[in-house]
């Protein structure tokens, strides 16, 4: 993580001192804003203005999946649960709890009576009821019947415990004061009752609301339940128990309604809003129907669809984008020399997305087209797109642009999954068919094999969607006609990028490296030794660049030119082997200046004939700012001579500049080498390898590759791949035997042959 977070400080460091990079993250982010509302304008269409009755102008289809609220199923929805919802009523624990003090109370007066007074022999009981009435406190005082059968029974405590156990289930009940009058206008018969004031944990029973009594209602049906409680009871005993009970009855149960609107309003809160679906191509109306309530309703939600862009939607297209910008911001800088190529390519880049958002956007609103993605997406130029980026630059960049068409068209056709897979193949096939391409006629061989990868994913996404036979037939055609249509613009258009952008492609490089151009006549003619020269140094540095992953092409037909200007003066330059006599007449200033002056001949030529300005770059940079340490040396000593100080290191450099990629900084190297290789004496394995370490420290010492991106580890395999080349050149040669060595030996045979015959 650190060492990440390490690598992306410095590249971003390194990212404002890269006008490629910055104009790269300009053009990026203007695309996400284009991208951002072409995709929200996607989502919007054509609003409709009808009446119940008008006549349909025209087709009415749906352009997208639309769920929308059906607020009257909703309303229903919500009215029907809310019914569902139990009334609440609370009913008090603690009055029951008061209610069975009194009863204890009453009973512990009654044992305590019959134990102060027990009878004397007889049933006369009338001395216990006389004491019984004194003891009693005023809220207890029950008529002489019912405390003399409560003092008669023989068991008290029983007694007792049967009036606790019909309190206890009377007030279990629940009793109202008055009958429920629906306060909340709830057409609503559930009942939950809560148990409030409890000692123990609230608990809560379902009942009906006709299960509710009243007061009046419990008192009527009092002796009734007094009687099935305890059956056994006599009479009078039984009467005198329910007059207790009936004494002790007050209302304990409420309705709450605030805790009722509090459970409707959250279980009303919690129903999901009852969703209608358009179906994609759905037909409302056809032109000429007559427009219903039905199909009003439904051009309603496709009106509010249509004007509206969901926030959201946008936000979210927004920051998928910003994480593409990422995404490729990290490669951008960590990749930086297998991305970007020049400085026009972000532009380059930048017209061929807009040109297929633009094309994808205004495709997408044609009404017909849009109803079929499989169509819609074979339709689109993904191909054309791929294949431009890779033979113009490199797979890299066009798998990086290939993934975010693939995200437009997605989100273009609202994820179909026919789309996505078709956009997917085309994207990455126009990457890889180009690979290889070298000739015209190679883009109709990839535009079929485009084609072919295509109507397989027809057929494959037809048997997954259960297309018919037909439909699969019929796009297949048409996948095959998305190939090689393709191939063809790429064919078309490629030329016109070309001259339009100033761009060197692999054809236009190809054209260029051809040997049999006139330039390349005339240099075998003048000068054969630098023609030469430029044959090995091109095969050093297109070997160097596949070492290092470079653009090989490019460094050889930047080899062939590099030395063009030493045609004029070729016999000034020590590999023609020929000698101009106004050679030994110039000063070491002047001879040197004449050689200096071999670049800027060679760029005047370049453009005379035309050539790219990355060629043209070969030739400016492939000396750098080197001095000529002959000459100035020569100077130097005649200088020492003659006393005279006059003398500046820099009249003896080249202009520069130094090389600015890893290409022409490679033929620097390979010229170097190359040319100094000539002056080994019996050249070996080891002579050589030594040779070539020294020119590429040096000029790395010279700080002549600062600006070149070349690493190390480029370094090294250039080395390894010069010397490579060397040892092919330079290898040990056969001594073949002269004409009168073998005679003689012939003889000699001959002779021991018939000797011992």
């Amino acid at each position: 993580m650190l060492t990440t977070f390490k690598i992306l400080s410095r590249g971003i460091r390194f990212a404002f001192k890269k006008r490629s990079i910055r104009m790269s993250f300009v053009y990026t982010l203007v695309i996400i804003i284009i991208a951002t509302v072409l995709l929200s304008l996607n989502m919007r269409g054509s609003t409709y203005e009808y009446n119940i009755g008008d006549i349909a102008r025209e087709d009415i289809r749906v352009p997208r999946d639309i769920e929308y609220q059906v607020k009257s199923e909703t309303e229903m929805e919500k009215r029907r649960v809310s019914e569902m919802v139990p009334l609440v009523f609370d009913k008090d624990q603690s009055i029951l709890e008061d209610k069975l003090k009194v009863v204890r109370v009453l009973f512990s007066h009654v044992s305590r009576t019959l134990k102060e007074n027990p009878p004397s022999g007889t049933d006369d009981r009338a001395f216990q009821l006389i004491s019984l009435k004194n003891d009693l406190p005023e809220y207890l005082k029950y008529p002489d019947r019912v405390l003399f059968a409560l003092l008669r029974y023989k068991d008290t405590e029983k007694l007792h415990k049967i009036t606790n156990r019909i309190l206890i289930y009377v007030y279990d009940m629940g009793i109202l004061e008055e009958p429920y009058k629906n306060p909340l206008n709830l057409n609503n018969s559930n009942v939950t009752i809560r148990t409030v004031n409890a000692s123990g944990t609230s608990r809560e029973v379902s009942k009906k609301l006709n299960e509710l009594k009243t007061i009046d209602q419990v008192k009527k049906d009092l002796y009734g339940i007094c009687y099935s409680i305890a059956p056994n009871l006599p009479k009078d005993v039984l009467y005198g128990v329910y007059v207790v009970v009936k004494g002790t009855l007050t209302p304990n149960l409420d309705f709450n309604k605030e805790e009722t609107r509090r459970r409707i309003n959250e279980t009303v809160n919690s129903v999901k809003p009852v969703v209608g679906k358009l179906k994609k191509g759905q037909s409302i109306a056809r032109e000429g129907d007559t427009i219903t309530t039905d199909m009003l309703r439904k051009i309603e939600v496709l009106n509010k669809h249509t004007a509206y862009t969901n926030i959201n939607y946008i936000l979210g297209v927004l920051l998928v984008q910003l994480g593409f910008l990422l995404i490729f911001g990290y490669f951008l800088i960590a990749f930086y020399n297998d991305l970007i190529v020049d400085n026009k390519m972000p532009l380059i880049i930048f017209t061929l997305v807009l040109f297929f958002m633009a094309y994808t956007f205004i495709l997408a609103q044609s009404e017909g087209l849009l109803f079929g993605d499989l169509v819609f997406a074979l339709l689109l130029p993904i191909p054309f797109i791929t294949m431009i980026l890779a033979i113009t630059y490199n797979i890299h960049i066009a798998m990086l642009i290939g993934i975010y068409i693939i995200f437009f068209t997605a989100m273009i056709t609202r994820g179909d999954f026919t789309a996505m897979v078709l956009a997917f193949s085309s994207a990455l096939s126009g990457v890889f068919v180009v690979g290889d391409v070298e000739r015209r006629n190679d883009f109709l061989r990839g535009g079929f094999v485009i084609g072919l990868i295509n109507a397989f994913i027809v057929i494959s996404t037809g048997l997954i969607e259960e297309r018919t036979f037909q439909d699969i037939l019929k796009n297949i055609e048409l996948a095959f006609g998305n190939g090689i249509i393709n191939s063809i613009l790429v064919l078309g258009i490629f030329p016109v990028y070309e001259s339009i952008f100033g761009i060197t492609t692999k054809f236009k490089l190809l054209e260029l490296s051809d040997l049999n151009a006139p330039l390349f006549k005339r240099m075998l003619i003048k000068a054969p030794g630098t023609y030469n020269h430029s044959l090995m140094v091109a095969t050093m540095s297109e070997s160097a660049c596949r070492e290092i992953g470079a653009n090989s092409l490019m460094a050889r037909v930047g080899s062939y030119y590099h030395d063009i200007g030493k045609i004029d003066d070729a016999a000034f330059y020590i590999e023609n082997k020929v000698s101009d006599p106004r050679a030994k007449t110039l000063s070491p200033f002047e001879y040197s200046s004449l050689i200096i002056s071999h670049v800027e001949k060679g760029v005047t030529l370049a453009k005379k004939y035309g050539l790219p300005e990355q060629v043209i770059d070969f030739i400016r940079e492939h000396h750098g700012k080197t001095t000529m340490t002959f000459f100035y040396h020569q100077a130097l000593e005649a200088t020492d001579t003659n006393g005279e100080n006059s003398i500046q290191k820099s009249d003896f450099e080249y202009p520069g500049p130094r090389p600015n990629s890893r290409e022409t900084a490679v033929v620097m190297l390979a010229d170097s080498v190359e040319a100094a290789s000539r002056s080994l004496h019996e050249p070996t394995p080891a002579k050589l390898e030594s040779l070539v370490r020294r020119i590429v420290y040096n000029k790395l010492n010279e700080s002549e590759l600062e600006h070149s991106d070349l690493t190390m580890s480029d370094l090294n395999r250039i080395q390894k791949a010069f010397l490579q080349v060397l040892y092919g050149i330079f290898h040990t040669r056969i001594q073949y035997p002269d004409r009168q060595d073998l005679e003689d030996l012939e003889d000699r045979v001959k002779q021991k042959k018939d000797n011992g015959d």
